[in-house]
């Protein structure tokens, strides 16, 4: 169930090669992999927006976006001509609603009809889905997952994929594409996606994303910590965040100079078992078994023990080679440092592989 269901290309085969495309707030990531009896990535590039195209995930020039594309592409060798983009953060929104139970069209035409009501667009601005999950409340109503993504948002990825020459298959959400790579389907948890400018928190009830919110700490917090306690460059504090083992050592003295660091990943924390509570609350019957790890943030070592302190779920750092092989050919350096990153667009090409089901 995604935002595809509105724009979605009908295909009678599957591709033998997908490319997910994640255009990220600082960032874009593209993932091409090949399709087989285990899904091979045989390409990915990682490469910082230029200044005037960063902005949250929304494409504000199509031209200047088709052109910085264009150039990844001279650079890369991606020969996949199917393509599946993402959108997220504040240009995707989820929320689990409660329905009578009646037909699956009369149910989509209805959540349509009385979207307005919850989705945070201006009217007909934006595409909107649903699907039905889990099963009958005690009040015999249907839990019914609504997402809405702006319209001008999906349309610019749209124009860009047609501009490209490359053949659409869906836009998927950031969310759905992360809980692709998860090597085990876990149905009641927490996904915390640990971006470069700010967190999104899902919670995951009967294999469906219910709620999110968006948690200020990020990568680029954690940077700045960390050079303001050792006094270096913001290149620098991200050599030290991801090699220094920071959150497993026990040195006091590392904790006092690094004090605002492990502050703001305590503030994390906290942040992630206030939502849960606050959710528990409305949803008496709600459960969370695992808290999963990913994003670009979450590749700190150390850090799920870190953040088990005082949390009543099992926290885990998702590893996507256990869902996807990775050519030997690849930077293995560069595979390493950009692992976590690359989650949502190995997802997006993921989701392109199911294209025909």
């Amino acid at each position: 169930m995604n935002v595809q269901a509105i724009i979605k290309k009908i295909f009678h085969t599957r591709p033998s090669k997908v490319l997910g495309v994640d255009i990220g707030t600082g960032s874009i990531k593209l993932v091409q992999i090949e399709l087989g009896s285990k899904p091979f990535v045989s390409g990915f590039a990682v490469e910082d927006l230029p200044l005037e195209l960063s902005n949250n995930g929304f494409v504000r020039s199509v031209d200047m976006m088709l052109v910085f594309i264009k150039s990844l592409l001279e650079k890369y060798d991606f020969q996949a001509r199917h393509v599946v983009f993402t959108v997220g953060g504040r240009n995707a929104f989820v929320r689990e609603i409660d329905m009578p139970e009646m037909p699956d069209e009369e149910m989509k035409q209805s959540v349509a009809w009385d979207s307005s009501q919850y989705v945070p667009y201006e009217a007909d601005t934006y595409y909107v889905d649903s699907t039905k999950f889990g099963t009958l409340t005690m009040d015999g109503l249907q839990p019914v997952l609504l997402v809405a993504s702006p319209k001008d948002v999906v349309d610019a990825l749209l124009e860009i994929s047609d501009a490209v020459g490359w053949q659409s298959l869906g836009i998927d959400i950031e969310v759905l594409s992360a809980y692709r790579t998860l090597s085990e389907q876990l149905e009641n948890f927490v996904l915390l996606d640990i971006g470069r400018s700010y967190s999104m928190l899902t919670i995951f009830q009967n294999g469906a994303p219910v709620a999110q919110r968006s948690i200020p700490q990020g990568g680029q917090m954690f940077n700045a910590a960390i050079a303001s306690g050792a006094g270096v460059d913001l290149a620098a504090a991200e050599k030290i965040k991801l090699e220094d083992e920071l959150l497993l050592g026990g040195l006091e003295s590392d904790k006092t100079k690094y004090a605002e660091f492990f502050n703001e990943i305590e503030n994390l924390g906290r942040e992630v078992r206030r939502t849960c509570e606050y959710y528990m609350i409305n949803k008496k019957d709600a459960r969370f078994t695992h808290l999963v790890l990913v994003g670009g943030g979450a590749n700190m070592t150390g850090l799920p023990q870190f953040l088990s302190e005082g949390m009543e779920m099992q926290v885990v750092a998702n590893d996507i080679r256990k869902t996807v092989t990775f050519s030997d050919k690849l930077d293995q350096r560069e595979l390493k440092k950009y692992l976590g990153a690359l989650t949502v667009a190995v997802g997006a090409a993921l989701y392109g592989g199911e294209a025909d089901d």
